[in-house]
């Protein structure tokens, strides 16, 4: 009787706790959907204005190489979509990504534009249909509304994930000129070998093309402050708030202690100045079904929904472990007072044997 009840659930219910498990697949794929439909559903108001919308980003680093191959410059190219609802000027994007990004893309200016962005979307959904199942979730998880974002807008980090999850070196070297912050979660995996590759083919790009990096660092400042106010918004990130930004740090600083590789890839969507939803997708390779519930629900953006979620989870974690050696160290503890307990009992009986045999 006292092994049956020292069993799992799962060993001694394990219909019920099927059933249990498929109602939590269900469920969550719900809330996947929900509110992967709530954050494109704008793209479908006033129709088909807003489909300007797909393949957007894409678009624009296409542009952005394009104008440097032909002599221009690079950090003027944009894009410009409709404004909601449909009325006055139209919203413009700028290219702001590092020389790096932009070198990424340039094999690809020979394309058509249309012809580009048509592959690129391609490209994105199949990096997302791979992400999915390389980290072995299941196939709904392409619901993941961060996902669906990145998906849609053709953002080159969606392609970067992907490229960090194979086992290729040379691939995962190729993340960071694709996405700067991808080398982060690259030193938390201890990815050596295509942090070396990385580190020489950014040392050749320097030096190959450094009058395109010296006026882009001369940018940096203007590019930083666009991006902070109208290009993002201030961003889904804890940079939006100081205060915020401290909590977090100290946050995922107390999550490395115990799990390096979880403080590596949240800090990306946690830390990074103006982030875009889509960034919350570098959670995916934690597998952890709870903060991809609270990370799917992130609006209004200055809420800083995507921040907080991942403070929630470190604290969750790290307060786990404390418990659980807590726990472990009390068990131990009974363990060694039953031992002394034993042995005195056992040397009490001793001496009354002795005490018996002289007396």
């Amino acid at each position: 009787m006292k092994q049956e009840q020292r069993e799992p659930i799962r060993g001694r219910h394990p219909q019920a706790w099927s059933r249990a498990v498929m109602v939590g697949h269900v469920a969550l794929a719900l809330w996947f959907a929900y509110w992967a439909w709530r954050s494109v559903a704008g793209m479908t108001w006033q129709w088909p204005g807003h489909l300007d919308q797909v393949g957007v980003d894409g678009r624009l680093y296409f542009r952005a190489a394009q104008a440097w191959v032909s002599g221009g410059d690079p950090w003027s190219a944009y894009t410009q979509t409709n404004t909601w609802p449909i009325e006055g000027a139209p919203i413009r994007e700028l290219f702001t990504a590092p020389p790096s990004t932009l070198l990424a893309f340039v094999p690809f200016v020979w394309l058509p534009e249309e012809g580009f962005v048509a592959g690129w979307m391609m490209l994105t959904l199949l990096s997302a249909l791979y992400t999915v199942r390389r980290l072995k979730l299941p196939i709904y998880w392409l619901l993941f509304p961060p996902m669906v974002t990145g998906i849609v807008a053709g953002n080159p980090h969606v392609v970067a994930l992907a490229m960090l999850l194979c086992g290729s070196n040379w691939v995962r070297a190729i993340a960071a000129p694709m996405k700067a912050y991808a080398a982060i979660p690259m030193l938390a995996e201890r990815q050596w070998r295509a942090i070396a590759i990385l580190g020489i083919a950014g040392t050749v790009s320097l030096l190959a093309f450094w009058p395109l990096w010296h006026e882009y660092l001369g940018r940096v400042g203007q590019i930083g402050a666009w991006i902070a106010g109208p290009g993002t918004g201030g961003g889904f990130s804890a940079a939006r708030d100081p205060r915020l930004f401290a909590i977090t740090t100290i946050a995922l600083g107390l999550l490395a202690i115990i799990d390096r590789r979880a403080a590596g890839w949240l800090a990306v969507p946690a830390l990074w100045p103006g982030t875009e939803y889509f960034y919350a997708t570098f959670a995916l390779p934690l597998r952890s079904p709870w903060l991809a519930v609270l990370l799917a629900y992130s609006q209004p953006k200055a809420a800083a929904i995507v921040p907080w979620a991942i403070i929630v989870y470190a604290v969750v974690r790290v307060s786990g472990r404390v418990f659980s050696a807590l726990w472990r160290r009390g068990r131990l503890t009974e363990g060694m007072n039953v031992v002394h307990a034993g042995v005195a009992d056992r040397e009490a009986r001793q001496g009354d044997v002795e005490v018996a045999h002289y007396g």
